[in-house]
């Protein structure tokens, strides 16, 4: 399918290798097209809207201090199932797991410096937190509800009266500042590292304007903990900041968790104990 999509889209290269990419990625299948580039395509339904806005997006947010992707086609795939699909340069390097970075505290630093810039980009018309972007960087107490059942769900695994004291201690603050642009899902696999340095953000999906605490919340998801207080550091970063960034962490981990575990998606699940065991709540 994808090779005659690109016959029908792209001719220029639709005579290049193609491969698809293993990814723990759970909305958009990603195929490499030659050395250069790669082809995302939504998976589901409920992932076509997301593409979309990334692909709307994704120029406005040119320029930010580490590398983001680049869109070099837009293409429509209909009537047979009736979605849109991206061709970008692709980002060498590595997936930016522990093992791939070498400078912790370096890391902290690039990623506190990434935020800061692409918190300071300019919102005006830019989708809002909530139904664009999976609820991302709403407040929290409107996550109450889904937290608090995937908790439940995962109870087996994870000391529930803890995880319950971080959501309500965080839960009724509030980002009282505009809203700011958000990537929304700062975990390893959308991160890349070149040489043992953060060097690239990948899949914006999930981003919109809301509150930055979920960003910040890769102090849990993706840092060392040892370099946890470096970003705070650099970012300046309150003590509602915290609280809040701590239960999105703790909110992106139990939700992906309760759905994917029982083998349909080891890789993300593992990611999601490792920032479940950097907040001290694995059994």
């Amino acid at each position: 399918m994808i090779r005659a999509l690109l016959t029908q889209h792209a001719p220029q290269w639709a005579a290049l290798p193609l491969q698809r990419v293993d990814s723990s990625g759970t909305d958009n299948a990603m195929f490499r097209i030659g050395s250069e580039l790669v082809l995302r395509i939504p998976r589901h339904r409920s992932a076509v809207a997301l593409l979309s806005k990334e692909l709307d997006w994704l120029a406005h947010l040119d320029g930010l201090p580490l590398k983001i992707p680049t869109l070099r086609y837009r293409g429509h795939v209909a009537p047979e199932i009736d979605r849109e699909f991206g061709i970008f340069d692709w980002i060498h390097g590595d997936t930016a797991t522990p093992e791939a970075i070498t400078d912790t505290d370096r890391a902290a630093i690039a990623l506190a410096g990434f935020l800061e810039a692409l918190h300071g980009v300019a919102t005006d018309g830019a989708p809002v937190a909530g139904p664009s972007n999976n609820s991302r960087g709403v407040p929290l107490a409107d996550m109450t509800a889904r937290t608090v059942a995937a908790i439940e769900t995962v109870s087996d695994e994870i000391d529930t009266a803890a995880a319950l004291a971080i959501w309500e201690d965080a839960a009724s603050l509030t980002h009282d500042a505009a809203g700011v642009w958000l990537h929304g899902d700062l975990k390893a696999d959308n991160l890349i590292a070149v040489d043992g340095n953060l060097a690239g953000v990948i899949d914006w999906g999930l981003s919109a304007v809301g509150d930055p605490a979920t960003d910040y919340a890769a102090a849990w998801s993706w840092l060392e903990p040892s370099a946890r207080s470096t970003f705070r550091d650099v970012l300046e970063l309150s003590d509602s900041d915290w609280l809040r960034a701590k239960a999105w962490a703790l909110y992106g981990a139990v939700i992906a968790l309760s759905y994917y575990r029982g083998g349909r998606n080891e890789q993300l699940c593992r990611q999601c104990r490792l920032t479940l065991s950097r907040l001290d709540l694995l059994r």
